[in-house]
């Protein structure tokens, strides 16, 4: 499975849904995004609205946050 997650600096959520990715033994890559104008450029091509990280794809398919993390594994996945 490709993850990537694309994270800032000093972002709890992102943290969290690193170790909850490292907790299952998943490994990922990580896109920093602490950059204003990249992250602005990520929400724009990304759309929907979204303006929040982490952001987390899996084999390019967008989960979301670290919440839609939670609630993917705990859909059995």
């Amino acid at each position: 499975m490709n993850i990537e997650i694309y994270t800032k600096d000093f972002c709890i959520w992102c943290d969290r849904a690193k170790s909850l990715l490292e907790s299952k033994n998943l490994s990922f890559t990580e896109i920093d995004l602490s950059d204003d104008s990249v992250r602005s450029e990520f929400y724009s091509k990304l759309g929907e609205g979204v303006k929040t990280v982490p952001q987390i794809f899996m084999d390019n398919k967008r989960i979301g946050g670290f919440q839609e993390l939670v609630r993917w594994f705990a859909d059995g996945n």
